[in-house]
């Protein structure tokens, strides 16, 4: 399973200036989960996991001697940072669990490589690479990786009462390194559809952050169907959801070489809620950005078809944003009873990218300047010009509309 890539951060000057600090006097520090992970089957990582016999404090003190900036980022679970340029560095010394909620965990410091292995999720991600070289693989995670298998270390019900996310991270991590082979009947499908309620006891923004990794895998579907089968889905969604429109949205993507968008792809989930507001998806903690965006591309308030013109979408761009009309038409497509290869809906999807957006040519001084007063009757009359200017099609000129201005201003002040 070697690769030219393999083990890439080893390159990197700060990266091995911080491992030869950590092990100076013996085999104190190692590598361990996703870099290493990664590293073996050929995919780089900015990511830097360090495990290490030391204690916080040390770690702090054997750097800092060296002018490394530390960042004690969880320093009551043994955790500082180190944050380079290329590469981010977590330092975790050694520890076991004493007790464990499902969200949080008492830890005691310890210097057994293997049992701070046990207390790790997967056995892909309990693999440790020693300063020599040397792999130290206590739960045959090289070979579980190869088989893209992923296997809870020891008991699954028991790892997930330790960490209520780990049944989110069972499915993150078989949409990118599993494969199809997943069983309903497996012990790790059972115990996460057994435990499957404890999830609403975890922050949305932890339930987000994993829920959207497994959006933007590169083939979610066969995941997201074992989540919808064992009623995960409905959960996180509070409703009924349907997953076809989902399935067609990544065959479009896929056959039409689309970038991966995240949102869309959970606006297709969503698209039940009869309107997204601050009452719903409760499991979730969208910005007020994202918030926006699957308003307008749930509620579907624009008639988005593959027959559009440019003058149509020159009026739906006046009211909308450019990337959200595209994620629009997109989902309108998906929607549709089309084929994933409509050559109608990717001249609508160019045509979104080129068409410029209109901007209205009046503004208040407009109306100002012909010796009204500031007031509402100012918003009124945009308003109305406005209006008569969509009508038009967006042809009429700033000369056009100031004549009409003037007319409707003169009318006015006679009826007043």
């Amino acid at each position: 399973m070697t690769n030219e890539i393999q083990y890439n951060f080893l390159k990197d000057k700060i990266c091995m200036k911080i491992f030869s600090l950590l092990n100076e006097k013996e085999d104190t520090s190692r590598f361990v989960g996703g870099c290493v992970r990664d590293s073996i089957i050929g995919l780089k990582t900015n990511d830097i996991d360090i495990a290490t016999k030391l204690k916080p404090e040390d770690v702090v003190k054997i750097l800092g001697s060296e002018s490394i900036k530390v960042v004690p980022t969880g320093i009551d679970h043994g955790t500082v940072s180190v944050f380079s340029k290329d590469f981010n560095f977590e330092i975790t010394t050694l520890r076991s669990d004493i007790s464990t909620d499902g969200r949080h965990a008492e830890v005691i410091f310890s210097d057994s490589w293997e049992e701070d292995s046990l207390r790790r999720d997967f056995t892909i991600n309990s693999i440790y690479l020693k300063q020599n070289g040397e792999i130290y693989d206590p739960h045959n995670g090289i070979q579980h990786l190869k088989e893209r298998k992923i296997i809870f270390i020891g008991n699954p019900d028991e790892r997930i009462n330790e960490d209520y996310l780990r049944i989110l991270r069972f499915f993150r991590f078989n949409a990118f390194y599993g494969n199809s082979n997943l069983k309903l009947s497996s012990y790790s499908i059972k115990a996460c559809a057994k435990n499957k309620n404890k999830i609403k006891k975890l922050s949305p923004e932890r339930v987000q952050n994993e829920f959207f990794k497994i959006l933007n895998s590169s083939n979610p579907y066969f995941i997201i169907s074992i989540m919808k089968k064992i009623k995960i889905l409905d959960l996180l969604f509070e409703h009924k959801t349907e997953i076809k429109i989902f399935k067609k949205l990544l065959l479009i993507d896929k056959e039409n070489s689309f970038s991966k968008n995240h949102i869309l792809r959970f606006a297709s989930l969503a698209l039940n809620n009869k309107k997204i507001n601050s009452n719903n998806l409760q499991m979730f903690n969208f910005s007020k950005k994202e918030r926006k965006e699957l308003c307008f591309l749930t509620n579907q308030e624009f008639e988005i078809h593959n027959k559009l013109n440019k003058s149509d979408i020159k009026k739906i761009l006046y009211s909308i944003d450019r990337k959200i009309l595209k994620d629009m038409a997109k989902l309108s497509w998906a929607l549709s009873n089309n084929r994933v290869t409509n050559k109608n809906w990717k001249t609508v999807l160019t045509q979104i990218d080129k068409v410029a957006i209109p901007i209205f040519p009046l503004k208040a001084k407009d109306i100002l300047d012909y010796g009204l007063e500031e007031g509402p009757i100012i918003g009124e009359i945009l308003k109305t010009m406005e209006q008569d200017w969509l009508d038009s099609n967006f042809k009429h000129n700033k000369e056009d509309l100031l004549f009409k201005l003037e007319a409707i201003i003169n009318r006015k002040k006679h009826d007043n």
